[in-house]
């Protein structure tokens, strides 16, 4: 996990209106050369889920470039036909997918993801099995808690403050 560092969570690119399908990215959007990094990233993670057979079309909802993106990525689902829709959270952080029948918004993904990830924390730091959280792809071990924790703390103190809250509804 890098560090977010000094980087300004408003949007610069005021011009750019999100969601923006995938394909149609340009390099004038914020941390361009890093964006493909990070969206391969987001979607070994869904194409390495069984029942990911392939992924259809993606979107991007928020972009801070390899330090924290939100996707909205539709697949082929061979478990289920109608849950073919998933939000995808990524950057120096444990990639996490939800479904679209929860959270309906960038915030309300933002806010799933820093209870899911509250919850991994205090089980490891109390020594608890993480069996019944959320799986994150990290070893359950005390340093990668701590340096989640700052992560999440980030998120409660800056991200929530400052990301814009643009709802599912807006792309249907």
């Amino acid at each position: 996990m890098k560090s977010a560092g000094n980087r300004n969570v408003r949007r610069v690119d005021a011009m750019i209106k999100y969601p923006v399908n995938y394909k149609d990215i340009q390099p004038d959007i914020d941390f361009y050369s890093e964006l493909s990094g990070v969206y391969r990233k987001a979607e070994k993670y869904l194409l390495d889920f069984k029942w990911c057979a392939a992924i259809n079309d993606s979107f991007l909802y928020y972009n801070l470039g390899e330090v924290f993106c939100i996707f909205l990525f539709e697949i082929d689902n061979t478990q289920s036909q109608e849950d073919n829709f998933l939000w995808v959270i990524v950057g120096d952080i444990p990639s996490m997918y939800l479904d679209v029948y929860g959270p309906d918004s960038t915030v309300e993904v933002l806010e799933d993801y820093i209870h899911l990830a509250e919850d991994w924390i205090a089980h490891v730091k109390s020594k608890q099995s993480v069996d019944e959280c959320y799986p994150f792809n990290a070893e359950p071990t005390i340093e990668l808690a701590e340096l989640l924790e700052k992560k999440v703390s980030f998120m409660k103190n800056t991200l929530l403050n400052e990301m814009e809250d643009i709802s599912l509804k807006r792309f249907k």
